[in-house]
């Protein structure tokens, strides 16, 4: 499987997150199929060559859950956080922020 949220990321309840190939090619950033990444496509931007959010949400379901991370953290601060965890680890602290904003969305405090 791919590097996108359209996977398990190991948790129940249907949560969703990321899921990947361990890491491989988490900074690269290219659109997967020449399209956009589902953050871009969320956002109504073109996604470049080095979007931070491409590795981790595809195409074809990212949108739907980049919508919940976008809405409880906001894109800008998601990207700030990306941008000063190392590469490697990139990939948890998605898994993260998605099971946490899903969980936000589902019980309010």
């Amino acid at each position: 499987m791919s590097s996108s949220v359209a996977g398990a990321s190991g948790g129940g309840g249907g949560a969703g997150g990321p899921s990947g190939n361990g890491g491989a090619g988490a900074g690269l950033g290219a659109p997967p199929s020449g399209g956009p990444c589902g953050a871009c496509k969320f956002l109504r931007r073109k996604c470049v060559t080095g979007c931070i959010f491409a590795p981790y949400f595809d195409s074809e379901q990212g949108a739907e859950h980049f919508a919940s991370v976008h809405k409880v953290f906001g894109a800008s601060n998601v990207s700030k956080l990306l941008l000063q965890i190392p590469p490697h680890k990139r990939l948890d602290a998605i898994v993260t922020v998605c099971y946490e904003a899903q969980a936000r969305l589902r019980d309010p405090i």
